[in-house]
């Protein structure tokens, strides 16, 4: 069995299945980790969703995207931010329509959901994922956690969804709880000026840290990585979708 990991996938179904198939992944055999943020970005939300759970070995770490669809999920919340960050095309993919996109964030987008229809297994499988997931002393998480607080059961939702800070940890620092540390959330052309580079669209590891954002969800490309041997594969650059 391989173990491969996937960064944020945002929508982006074809994608999804470009680097699948490239990298050779097994829906059978192998294991595959996602980072998190599956929806908000690209169009199709419900087409992956529909293809994660094809595969039959899976660790879903919730991202902070994934998170906020989900409590619309729950109660119908949806926060401008959140529909002007990818959630209105969430929706569309579900069935929902979006009368107007607001262009500023004090706009008001006008949805429709009378029609959206989101499965009972899809729902699921949102509910059942989990904030950080620990393997071979390889952690993997969304956004990050704070280095001093040694245990991850510790640590908060908001720094497990939500944090940058641990990236710049690692700039100078191994982070010593780990063997390796795998994250999201944050994209590898952030820091490509670190690696002057002015196109940074793979995987950037520091220290024992490992950058898997490569900006799908925008204009970047989503990666997929072997975790042991840390081989990676990167699909198409994505345009459009936001």
């Amino acid at each position: 069995m391989k173990v491969f990991c996937i960064g944020d996938i945002h929508g982006r179904f074809k994608a999804l299945k470009e680097v699948l198939t490239i990298s050779k992944f097994n829906y059978k055999e192998d294991r595959l980790i996602v980072l998190g943020d599956i929806v908000d970005g690209g169009y199709n939300t419900s087409l992956v969703v529909e293809e994660l759970l094809k595969v039959e070995d899976l660790i879903y770490v919730i991202g902070n995207h994934d998170e906020m669809f989900m409590n619309h999920i729950a109660s119908g919340w949806a926060e401008e931010i959140w529909l002007q960050q990818g959630g209105a095309n969430t929706l569309q993919s579900y069935g929902g329509k979006i009368i107007k996109l607001g262009e500023k964030w004090d706009d008001k987008t006008e949805i429709n959901t009378r029609d959206l229809n989101i499965p009972i297994t899809h729902q699921n499988f949102f509910n059942k994922g989990r904030y950080y997931y620990v393997e071979d002393k390889m952690c993997f998480v969304h956004g990050g956690f704070n280095p001093a607080i040694p245990k991850m059961t510790s640590q908060s939702k908001h720094d497990l969804l939500w944090d940058r800070d641990l990236i710049n940890y690692a700039i100078k620092n191994k982070i010593k709880q780990f063997k390796k540390v795998f994250v999201g959330h944050t994209t590898t052309q952030t820091y490509g000026h670190l690696l002057q580079v002015e196109d940074c669209m793979a995987p950037i590891k520091f220290h024992n840290l490992i950058m898997m954002d490569c900006g799908a969800g925008w204009n970047g490309r989503l990666a997929i990585m072997n975790i042991n041997t840390e081989q990676y594969w990167v699909s198409k650059i994505q345009e459009g979708g936001r």
